[in-house]
Formats: structure tokens, sequence, C-alpha cells
């Protein structure tokens, strides 16, 4: 029981502080843009979001590593409940979108986030 059980707890808790510095983070952005197929950063993208809580800002230039507004909203699907600054969030993504299609889509998942999440 014990570990597993406090690790899991630790897990389902919100986001409240980075857990990468920096330089962390610079690193591996700069690991992930190395990389030459989307599918593959795509899959190191969804890896880091999984395991780390990010800032608004960390999570914006990671979703400017990828090309296609579709890959960008999937990523954000995942990542939201993984940034601990999410109140930042739909002004600061907002300039990803720059296609109608991907602006309605962006603005559709935006709302039916907004209605879903707790309030602080």
């Amino acid at each position: 029981m014990g570990i597993s059980v406090l690790l899991g707890a630790l897990w389902s808790q919100p986001c409240r502080v980075a857990t990468l510095s920096d330089v962390q983070f610079n690193y591996i952005r700069l690991e992930v843009a190395s990389l030459s197929m989307e599918a593959s950063r795509l899959e190191r993208i969804k890896d880091i979001v999984e395991n780390n809580c990010l800032s608004t800002a960390q999570l914006k230039d990671l979703l400017w590593l990828l090309d296609h507004e579709s890959t960008r909203l999937e990523v954000i699907r995942k990542a939201a409940d993984r940034v601990y600054n999410p109140h930042l969030l739909p002004e600061a993504l907002q300039e990803l979108f720059t296609t109608e299609s991907g602006q309605r889509a962006y603005e559709k998942w935006l709302r039916e986030w907004q209605r879903k999440r707790p309030k602080d």
C-alpha cells in the first residue's frame, strides 16, 4: 500500500508549481525542436506534459514546435490540467490558431474546458 497510494494521491493533485527549471525546460525544448518529424515531436511533448507541471508560457513554447493547429489542440486538451497558471491559457494560446477552422476548434475547446473547470 504505502508508497503507491501516496504517489497516486500526489499525481491527482492539481499543478501548483513548475517542475522544470528554466535551464531544464530550455534543454527539453531544444531536444524537441531537433526532432525532424512532427509525430516524434508530438510524442515527446505529450511525454513532457504528462510528467511535469508547466507554466502557460512553457506550454506555449512547446506548442510552437508543432506545425499543425489540430496537433496543437490535441496537446492542449491533455495539457490544460498540467499547467499551474491555467487562468492565463485562454489569451496566451489564442495566437497559436490562425486559420478560421483552427480558431473555431480552439474556441469550442475553450468553452468546454471553462465549463468543466473547477472554480478556484
